[in-house]
């Protein structure tokens, strides 16, 4: 395209754009626009937004940066390392946190948000390390794209069902009290949520985004409330907004892999993966994982499926709760759940006390 545009769809809610595409509707076909569907509809009357609007999500809109430039790279033009501050640190921590989440032996930033510190510094040499960078640690050309390109995957920030960037998500629910007839920014946060919950609760219906608490909305309501044995009056209160929250952000960890039976469990060796780390975080042996798969050396390859033999009992570790902590931090922390952490140590709440002493799952 040789012309630059500062208007762009994008989902309430959403930051990034909204994938788009278009096709001529004879020769070629795709999910998206029509050239001649278009004529039809606009013959009819219909807006432009309208018209968008009748092949993408009711809830889409047409925004406008302020930003225009002709540098076609987002590159910053200068390397970030120990000491840089800024917008662009704060974009690459973002990346690095969200990848996180599909490579966990990158580990977590505990910097304040923007400014490159040590623990920036350790996630960026351990992402380098996995993906054949040099391990600098620090942030050049070749890192910021490989480390835009991860992020575009693992959040298919390029296809239809894209996570997006959200609004207002963040790790604090809302205050509001949301029922039957509510509408605005908070009921687009809440069918957000549930949408997410719905992909791993198939119990859940999953309500269409459109700012308004309608039947649909009520429904998937009252759904969560049940299998999290709250209150099913379809209110959403705090209680309600937290095990929201709770569901997303531990939602990565939320679904069991697959096993053949009670004793044994599936895994897909990661980068950094050892037998011997893999062992200790199950619970067994190295000798008992090589058993179970046939090994004769200790040699294993990334993306390789490997059958774990675990206890009937899950394991865990202690943990002594320090000023800070939170039972959120505590399961990303540990690669569990908030449910998990709860169930484990019989809790009905998510208050913690300085110097408690919490079991943590391992497995």
């Amino acid at each position: 395209m040789d012309t630059i545009f500062d208007e762009y769809v994008r989902r309430k809610g959403q930051l990034a754009p909204y994938f788009t595409s278009f096709c001529n509707g004879t020769t070629a076909t795709c999910s998206g626009l029509s050239q001649w569907g278009t004529v039809t509809l606009a013959e009819q009357g219909l807006s432009p937004l309208e018209i968008l609007r009748s092949y993408y999500p009711k809830d889409i809109e047409i925004a406008q940066t302020d930003i225009k430039t002709g540098v076609l790279s987002s590159y910053p033009g200068s390397s970030l390392k120990v000491g840089s501050t800024g917008l662009d640190v704060q974009t690459i921590q973002a990346w690095l946190a969200r990848i996180r989440r599909n490579y966990p032996a990158i580990p977590a930033i505990t910097d304040a948000e923007g400014q490159f510190q040590d623990s920036t510094q350790a996630a960026v040499t351990t992402f380098q390390r996995i993906f054949n960078l040099t391990p600098d640690g620090i942030v050049g050309k070749s890192t910021w794209y490989k480390l835009s390109q991860l992020y575009t995957a693992v959040t298919r920030l390029a296809e239809l069902d894209s996570e997006g960037n959200t609004l207002g998500i963040g790790t604090v629910p809302p205050s509001s009290v949301l029922r039957q007839g509510s509408r605005g920014q908070d009921v687009i946060t809440l069918q957000y949520l549930l949408n997410v919950a719905a992909t791993y609760y198939p119990g859940i219906p999953a309500p269409a985004q459109d700012g308004v608490f309608g039947s649909g909305t009520q429904r998937a309501v009252t759904a969560f409330q049940q299998i999290m044995q709250l209150n099913p009056d379809g209110i959403v209160g705090s209680l309600t907004w937290q095990a929201l929250y709770n569901v997303y952000l531990g939602a990565d960890h939320n679904v069991p892999s697959p096993s053949p039976n009670p004793d044994t469990i599936q895994y897909v060796v990661q980068p950094g993966d050892s037998l011997w780390l893999i062992a200790r975080k199950y619970g067994t042996t190295v000798e008992a994982i090589q058993r179970q798969n046939h090994l004769t050396g200790d040699l294993i390859r990334v993306g390789q499926v490997l059958t774990i033999p675990v206890s009937g009992a899950p394991s865990y570790i202690e943990y002594t709760v320090k000023a800070g902590d939170s039972l959120w931090r505590i399961a990303n922390q540990y690669n569990t759940t908030v449910q998990a952490l709860m169930s484990l140590n019989g809790l009905t709440s998510d208050l913690l006390r300085i110097g408690q002493v919490l079991k943590v799952p391992v497995s």
